[in-house]
């Protein structure tokens, strides 16, 4: 990297320190810098990343996530791939998007990038239209986030998730089935409000919390749904709204509230303190994802744990919130393109997705025709994992996702407080989307 290109990275980071969406906790920055032998070997290779017989193409690929995450994929490569010379630069979560940002811009940075994928460096050209080979390959609930006017620009990896954790023992206790339905879930709700146990435990304090849990209703009754598949592009641009859209889920939401599985008081319980009801046995259910299960273990190391996935009203293999870990994408003007395009080609087969969640288990994979063998306890989440329904809306909503992120899990909250209806807490989330759109 130039002195120059250094001096503005740096700028960058004090003025601007982005998270990434889902990275690693590690502080070490294992590299950023375009060597002079990196130079030389790109220089080597034609314009199009082949190379001589017997002549190594560098790629370099970068990622928010340590090289621990990735060894088995890059012992892959190796191993299948000799052509190609695979650097894996690892980048902290905190300083990431601003060192690939002006990477890009002075047009240095790696052959294959992990995230950044959205409208505004699709639009500037800072990533490789990846349709003609990769087209229909992955679910659309893994693509859909990284695809732009049709064009694919990214290949989502395995997922994060969340669903509905439960106490096996408790469920055996009273002889209750898995709830396939939401109307389904509130029997099993009433079973244990009658025998004094609190159905599902859930720190409402958070408001990001708070707001997944309608967004998983609202992904089972409309959005996951083939009425309601190009919703959040609609949303993102304008053509629709959310409370026109949504609100018929956020009033079956509040069905929770009704019925008193969720109440007011939560508004000041903390996730820990859930965390506590369910372990100790005073809930019987815990929706999170696959983070919380050491902390599980450590609080009650006997207890059984299951998890199914989020319900609706209208049956079917049920939703988890949810989505890729990471999408890599081709930076557009690398100079190993043809060797680029071969890693992730790798990456796109049964063997390839399997090296990379060797490494990253707890998720699922986006790629067609791949099932990983989940831990025992995530068996009645198995038909969700297999139809592909994996996916957070948000994902999809562009600029405008964090920050309607956060008024809609406010806007949540005030619904359980009292404070706002379904239909004033959409509104106010719409009046907070148009604001953004019309900057």
């Amino acid at each position: 990297m130039t002195k120059k290109l250094l001096a503005a990275a740096s700028i960058l980071l004090g003025l601007t320190p982005i998270l990434a969406g889902c990275g690693s906790d590690g502080k070490d920055n294992a590299g950023a810098s375009s060597t002079a032998s990196q130079q030389a070997s790109h220089a080597s290779a034609s314009s199009d990343g082949s190379s001589d017989a017997g002549t190594k193409v560098k790629v370099r690929m970068s990622y928010w996530n340590k090289e621990d995450s990735m060894k088995t994929l890059l012992q892959l490569i190796e191993d299948k791939l000799p052509n190609v010379d695979l650097e894996y630069q690892f980048i902290d979560a905190t300083q990431y998007d601003t060192i690939i940002k002006t990477q890009l811009a002075a047009g240095e940075a790696p052959d294959i990038i992990g995230g950044l994928i959205d409208e505004t460096t699709v639009k500037l050209g800072y990533f490789e239209d990846l349709t003609p080979r990769f087209a229909g390959k992955y679910y659309d609930s893994g693509t859909s986030y990284v695809t732009f006017d049709g064009k694919l620009y990214g290949l989502p990896q395995a997922s994060w998730f969340n669903g509905i954790y439960y106490n096996v023992d408790l469920f055996n206790k009273y002889n209750l089935q898995i709830p396939k339905t939401l109307d389904e879930y509130f029997a099993v709700a009433k079973t244990f409000q009658d025998n004094g146990i609190k159905p599902q435990a859930i720190g409402l304090k958070n408001a990001n919390v708070a707001m997944q849990s309608f967004i998983a209703l609202a992904l089972n009754d409309y959005i996951g749904l083939p009425e309601g598949k190009s919703f959040d592009e609609a949303f993102r641009t304008g053509s629709a709204s959310m409370k026109e859209a949504l609100l018929p889920a956020l009033n079956t939401w509040t069905e929770y509230l009704k019925l008193g599985i969720f109440t007011k008081d939560m508004l000041g319980l903390e996730e820990e303190q859930a965390i506590d009801e369910f372990t100790s046995g005073k809930a019987a259910m815990f929706q999170t994802g696959p983070w919380y299960m050491d902390t599980f273990k450590q609080k009650n190391p006997d207890m059984n744990i299951g998890m199914f996935p989020n319900l609706g009203t209208k049956g079917g293999p049920g939703w988890m919130v949810g989505g890729p870990g990471v999408a890599f994408g081709i930076n557009a003007k690398s100079t190993a393109k043809e060797a680029a395009f071969q890693v992730l080609e790798l990456l796109s087969t049964p063997e390839g997705q399997e090296a990379y969640w060797n490494d990253n288990k707890g998720g699922s994979s986006f790629l067609k025709g791949v099932e990983f063998e989940m831990p025992a306890e995530y068996r009645d989440a198995q038909e969700a994992f297999k139809q592909g329904n994996v996916y957070f809306p948000p994902n999809g909503w562009g600029v405008l996702r964090n920050p309607i992120i956060d008024e809609l899990g406010k806007m949540i909250q005030a619904v359980v407080g009292g404070q706002a209806t379904p239909e004033q807490a959409l509104a106010s989330v719409d009046k907070k989307a148009a604001a953004l759109r019309s900057k």
